[in-house]
């Protein structure tokens, strides 16, 4: 597996643990929850995925699912849903991020209004790794020879994760140190 692949696998494995802590974050907005949400958190994981995923692992994915398109592989016009997807994906975080800051200004906004936009954006999310790890990411290993992934090098240039790269970023510090904590309460 090319050092590119394994990037955007293991951004995926991070993602998914992000929107794990986001969901548990945005369950306190239902009506019979005990506790209250930590609207730092949430804020801080949409920022997250603002500053990573939407600018660097969706960009870099359109670049190889272009190369793909241009193998006509079968898949085809699901490349072409995915790369749709990550438009709608980035214009969802917008809008979720919107609710949520209009909250932290004290704004009205209903709960329902924040639990349904925040569950569909967690669903859209997940769905859209399900499909590119099912369906796309097994085309990379198949599709692309050695000097393919050195061409595909020069238009992609590899990033940290600001987030789960050792060390994080301060800005995402207490955002990680929640995501361990929660997933070590889980498993107790």
């Amino acid at each position: 597996m090319h050092r590119i692949q394994r990037q955007l696998h293991t951004d995926h494995s991070h993602l998914l643990r992000l929107l794990e802590c986001f969901s548990h974050e945005i369950d306190c907005y239902d009506f019979d929850s005990q506790r209250s949400a930590d609207l730092d958190i949430i804020l801080s994981a949409l920022d997250y995925i603002q500053t990573y995923p939407d600018k660097w692992h969706h960009p870099a994915e359109d670049i190889i699912f272009n190369r793909l398109l241009k193998k006509n592989v079968k898949e085809s016009s699901l490349i072409e849903q995915l790369q749709n997807e990550h438009q709608e994906i980035i214009s969802a975080t917008k809008k979720v991020q919107e609710l949520f800051h209009n909250v932290a200004e004290d704004c009205i906004v209903s709960a329902d209004e924040l639990l349904t936009q925040s569950r569909d954006y967690v669903k859209l999310q997940k769905k859209h790794l399900e499909k590119e790890i099912e369906h796309v990411y097994p085309l990379m290993n198949s599709m692309f020879s050695e000097n393919e992934w050195r061409e595909i090098e020069k238009e992609i240039r590899m990033q940290n994760d600001p987030l789960f790269a050792t060390p994080s970023k301060k800005e995402y510090d207490q955002l990680y140190k929640y995501i361990v904590a929660l997933e070590k309460s889980k498993q107790n």
